[in-house]
Parts: structure tokens; sequence; C-alpha cells
């Protein structure tokens, strides 16, 4: 037993651990060398040649498309870092934008603004107000950009093209300023929505990443437990599952946090070394198919229609539940966290947000049932999993908006 809680949490910061550096397993991390995509980094690097040259001055935007983990994201950030180490060009700035977060032209033209240190008030000002003042601040500061805008095709997908050919056209406008773009997705789907002459564009600048193989997978593991791990501390086994584990979907951030969840099973254990036992406990409480992210980003509302469907899930041990059951499910939850419940068809395009972002499914009733109804599952992790990710960001949300108050 221990004296206080103070005295625990004491012991527990001071208990040893094989762990070096958590900050080089967190997924935001972008590692100096990307194993198995040198070659994608080299051809960014041509394509893009043109923004270490302070002559020549035009516009370019490529696509770097690929499955969930198969390392978009980190090598268009990693060619960001290079680029800002390297270009010694006045006004040159990279900048990176995840549409899934800013998902909608509004935020994306607000977000632009602030990265170049222009406040504009969050408030008051239309889409075609935001981009009018975006051209102008390039205009006056003759700025050479490279945005990346990570996710695009959820954004097309919620929002429409229009944002695309708005930034599209902001190279046409004036010949003072100059941008170029990568845009990160899935798969080139939402190119069908864009004219044909647009369309060849961006399938001529195009690079498409492979899922990652076991072999590559292990190069990759082993390389961040080198960063991250004391030396000697994760055995070429445990390595090996891992890369064996996630090569089922060849998803290397999957496969990283696996390394991290071995590496806390093995302090828990006062293990001086990961086995592979440590990386078989780390899939049981892992689980690839839902990312914790996908969840945070969420709304509070929307955050309040999924913890409706879980807890109406788990109530009824059933598959599916109607829309009539997680509605009454969601207006006690609102009752709950002290929020004011939607209406109808608000909750409506709260289902369709999550739809869209696979985290439900939602079908037409079939026979055996009275009229016709959506039913709504969640197929792809463990309720209790995503019940208590989204408990602990309500919960965090809850005493924030509780320090606010006092602090008021």
């Amino acid at each position: 037993m221990y004296s206080s809680d103070e005295d625990y949490f004491k012991l527990l910061a001071e208990k040893p651990s094989v762990i070096k550096n958590e900050g080089y397993l967190s997924i935001s991390f972008i590692p100096p060398l990307l194993p198995h995509r040198e070659e994608e980094l080299r051809l960014l690097a041509k394509q893009y040649k043109h923004l270490t040259n302070n002559y020549l001055n035009f516009s370019r935007y490529a696509t770097i498309t690929g499955p969930t983990g198969s390392g978009k994201t980190t090598l268009a950030k990693r060619f960001g870092q290079i680029l800002e180490n390297v270009v010694k060009i006045k006004n040159f700035h990279f900048i990176y934008i995840n549409c899934r977060i800013y998902k909608s032209p509004y935020l994306i033209f607000n977000v632009l603004l602030q990265k170049l240190n222009k406040n504009i008030p969050q408030r008051g000002y239309s889409v075609e107000e935001l981009q009018h003042f975006f051209v102008k601040h390039l205009q006056q500061n003759k700025y050479k950009l490279l945005i990346v805008l990570d996710e695009i095709d959820y954004l097309v997908t919620r929002t429409g093209t229009d944002i695309l050919y708005s930034l599209l056209r902001i190279g046409e406008i004036s010949q003072d300023q100059y941008v170029s773009y990568i845009f990160i997705a899935k798969n080139t789907n939402f190119l069908k929505l864009l004219d044909t002459s647009t369309q060849s564009s961006f399938h001529s600048n195009h690079i498409s990443l492979d899922r990652y193989s076991e072999s590559d997978l292990i190069d990759i593991v082993r390389s961040r437990a080198e960063l991250a791990f004391y030396k000697e501390t994760v055995t070429d086994d445990a390595i090996r599952l891992i890369a064996d584990i996630a090569s089922k979907t060849g998803d290397a951030r999957y496969a990283i946090e696996l390394l991290w969840g071995a590496g806390h099973c093995c302090d828990n254990d006062n293990s001086p070394v990961v086995y592979p036992d440590h990386v078989r406990k780390a899939k049981s409480l892992i689980h690839p198919e839902l990312r914790k992210e996908v969840v945070l980003v969420l709304s509070i509302h929307e955050k309040l229609t999924l913890l409706s469907i879980l807890r109406k899930l788990k109530h009824t041990k059933n598959a599916y539940i109607s829309t009539s059951d997680a509605i009454s499910t969601y207006r006690l939850l609102c009752e709950e966290y002290g929020e004011h419940p939607r209406k109808h068809t608000q909750f409506w395009s709260y289902l369709n947000e999550l739809s869209k972002q696979d985290i439900i499914n939602c079908k037409l009733s079939g026979k055996g049932m009275k009229g016709k109804t959506t039913l709504i599952s969640v197929p792809d992790a463990p309720l209790a999993f995503i019940e208590d990710v989204i408990l602990k960001s309500l919960t965090k949300s809850k005493g924030e908006v509780s320090q606010k108050k006092e602090v008021g």
C-alpha cells in the first residue's frame, strides 16, 4: 500500500523504463531517415527543385496517395523539413494542413493566413473575403509557398471541389506570388470530380505509395526502436513479431503503436527487455481499425452521437440499432453532459459525418421490419475501446471548460 496518491505517482515517475524517449514513438514525430521511402523523397525533390531557385518562379502541384500507414504524411512532412533547411530564399514557407481537422474552405483560408502571421477575426468574413485577404497578403510580401493539404479527399467529399479550384486559381491571379501544392489522399477517386484538364495535371505528378511489406516493417520498427529505446532492450524476435502482425495491413503507424505498447507492457512486468509476449499483450490492447485521432477531432455533439450509438449497442447486444434508439440515448447524454440537444436534422448530419469517416455503418432496414428505417452499426473496433477514447476526451473537455470559467 502507498501512504498517499502523491507517493504512488512519485514512485511511478521514478520507476525504470526501457523507453529512453517516448517522443520518438509519437505519430507526430518525423524521423530523419525514412526507410523504403527514399526514392519517393528524391522524386519530390526533383518535382519541386524550382523552390530552391530565386529566378524560377512558377506553381506546381502533385498528389501522394496510398493506404493508411503507408507513410504519406511522414513523407510530405519530412520533405518540408528538408526544404526549410535547404531553401535560403527570403519569405519561403512550408505549410502543412490536415483537412480532417480544418474541414471547411473557411477554416483552410483562415489557418493559411495565421501561418503567415496575418491575424484575421474568427468571425465576420466570408470565404471569398478570406481568399481575397490571402492573395493580397501574398502579393504584398512576395511569398513563395509549398502548401500540403492532407486528407484532401475527405474535404472534397464533404464540401465539394470549389476549394480546390480556388486554391489552384491563386497562381493565375498574380505573377508576383507563387504557390505550389502537395495533395495527400487515400486514392485518386476525388480527382474524378474535377474537369478533365485539371485531372491530367494531377496525374502527371502523382506518387503512389504501396503498403509496407513485412521486411520493410522490420527495418522501420528497428530504426524507431534504436531511437526510442535504450540499447539492447528490444529483442529481434519482438521486432519481427511486430512486423509480422502489422504486415497484415502494411500499416507502419500500427507497427510503431505496437512497439510503444510493448514497451509499456514490458515496464509493467518490471522486465529489463521487450520480449515477444509483451508484443502479444500490446496487440490485445491496440486496435488498428480505428485511429484514436479520428475520434478525438470530432465535435462534442459528434462525440455524443457516437457515444449514444455505442451505449445502445452495448445495452441491446445487437449488431444494429435504429436511429430512433440512437436519438433517445443522445438526448439523455446531452442532459448528462450539460449540452443542449440538437434538432433531428442536425443529428442526421452527425450520423452522416461519422459514416463518411468510416466510424459507423448505416443501412436501410430490410425484410422483417415494419416500414423503412436506418440501421446503425460499429463494425471495426470493440465498443469498449471507442467508448473509453470518447469518455476520456469528454472528461478532458469538461475540465478545460471548468478551468476557463474559474479563471473568468
